[in-house]
């Protein structure tokens, strides 16, 4: 059900509403520039295109989602969206400026976590930005909230720290509230061997 888009959204959009506060720490923390390149991993919709003003490339493995994104989308200059495998790219080595991956980290395993991040580190130059939900069970409500996403890799923040760490650098760390959730972001680095 969650795999139709517009029933996504609906179900999404009352449990963090508008993502204000995601949406200015990616400007924040991105911070591309004219003429620079960003990859979005596992982009969805599309949700968060309009945060990149430089040249845009959203990736997805569903379809469904690719196509959304693409008619949401039609007409902006420099925004296009692939069907892809994030887990072997297509892509040329260091081809993007600035890669994000936003509420994706908790949709894979450990090791395809550590073979993703990787994959981020080969087609980056410069800069990544991971943002995912805490997945500290805490309370009756965010357990349930927790229990229900589709993502079967909930990790608490130090869990995540330790295996984006493992892989690319950490610059900084932020955590903040949306909607019931909270949200951690990591401002990673790329090393010439990520």
């Amino acid at each position: 059900m969650l795999d139709a888009p517009a029933l996504f959204m609906a179900f999404r959009y009352p449990l963090v509403g508008s993502q204000r506060r995601t949406r200015e720490l990616i400007h924040a923390h991105l911070d591309a520039k004219a003429g620079e390149r960003v990859l979005d991993i596992c982009c969805g919709i599309g949700e968060f295109a309009g945060e990149v003003s430089s040249e845009y490339l959203g990736i997805d493995l569903n379809p469904r989602f690719i196509e959304a994104a693409a008619r949401r989308w039609a007409g902006a200059a420099r925004k296009s969206f692939r069907v892809m495998d994030a887990l072997r790219m297509d892509l040329p080595d260091r081809h993007f400026d600035r890669t994000m991956w936003i509420n994706g980290l908790h949709h894979f395993s450990d090791e395809d976590a550590v073979r993703l991040l990787r994959e981020i580190g080969r087609v980056t130059r410069t800069r990544v930005l991971i943002i995912d939900a805490d997945g500290t069970p805490r309370g009756l409500v965010r357990r349930a909230l927790l229990a229900a996403d589709r993502g079967d890799w909930m990790r608490t923040p130090e869990a995540q720290r330790q295996l984006i760490g493992s892989i690319l650098p950490i610059r900084e760390v932020v955590t903040y509230r949306v909607g019931f959730y909270a949200e951690v972001l990591y401002d990673c680095g790329v090393t010439p061997s990520s």
